[in-house]
C-alpha cells in the first residue's frame, strides 16, 4: 500500500517523474544503479536493517545521491541511524500527503 501512495504522489506533481519502485532494500541498490535517480525514498521499516544498508549501499555507489527515510513513528530509532548513515531527512509516513513534495523540494 505504501508504495502505491508514493505512486500516486509522485506522478501527482508535475515536476515530479517516478524512476522505480522496489520492494526491498536488496532491490533498490540495483535499481539505483539503473535509474540514478534525483531523489530515492527508503523505507527504515524493512526487516533486519535493509533500509539503512541500502542507504549505505546507495551512498557508495554516489556520495551526492540523496535519500529520504521514511519512518512509521516520529520518535523511531531508525531515523538516528538513517541519519548517521547518509540520508539527507527523514519523514513520518503519516505526514506523507502533507510533506513529502516539499521535502523533496527542499532536501534535494
Amino acid at each position: 500500500m505504501l508504495r502505491e501512495g508514493l505512486r500516486l504522489l509522485i506522478q501527482l506533481q508535475p515536476d515530479m517523474e517516478l524512476a522505480a519502485l522496489v520492494a526491498s532494500g536488496t532491490e533498490a541498490v540495483p535499481a539505483f544503479t539503473e535509474h540514478r535517480p534525483d531523489v530515492t525514498l527508503m523505507d527504515l521499516d524493512l526487516p533486519s536493517g535493509e533500509g539503512i544498508a541500502a542507504i549505505q549501499q546507495i551512498l557508495q555507489i554516489d556520495p551526492a545521491a540523496c535519500i529520504i527515510g521514511l519512518l512509521t513513528y516520529e520518535e523511531d530509532e531508525s531515523r538516528g541511524d538513517a541519519l548517521r548513515a547518509g540520508a539527507r531527512s527523514c519523514l513520518t509516513k503519516d505526514r506523507l500527503n502533507q510533506e513529502l513534495a516539499s521535502l523533496i523540494r527542499e532536501s534535494c
